[in-house]
């Protein structure tokens, strides 16, 4: 399940990267798609763009454009890899089931990790 979004993958002749959640960038892009929010009621660019850069509302219109372009090759890349879909007639997307159990197991995955570093920590605090 996770591994096939993390694998290239190629939608209409046009190649997409996989992603990677231990990146900093695509961990970020992730946490936003889990948030409880964009599920019920989806979200657009321009919610991604916010979370993603959040200087973005203080930057001059030559780097909202350059913000908008970069979120929209990225929902384009999640779009082909099944996590989201467009909401028909309108500017939103919304996670598809893979997209919910993607995201479910990245953030449970997030979470066992920072269970284990703090065990790990306490037992060397306490040593």
């Amino acid at each position: 399940m996770v591994s096939s979004a993390c694998n290239k993958v190629v939608k209409e002749g046009k190649r997409y990267r996989g992603l990677n959640p231990w990146q900093q960038d695509d961990y970020q892009m992730l946490m936003f798609l889990s948030k409880g929010e964009n599920a019920i009621n989806g979200f657009r660019n321009h919610d991604l763009r916010k979370w993603l850069y959040r200087e973005s509302e203080q930057s001059g219109k030559d780097q909202q454009k350059k913000y908008s372009g970069r979120t929209t090759r990225r929902i384009k890349m999640l779009r082909a890899h099944g996590l989201i879909r467009k909401v028909p007639r309108a500017n939103r997307y919304v996670l598809t089931e893979k997209g919910q159990k993607f995201s479910c197991s990245l953030m449970t995955a997030s979470a066992l990790d920072i269970i284990k570093h703090l065990r790990k920590w306490r037992h060397e605090k306490h040593a």
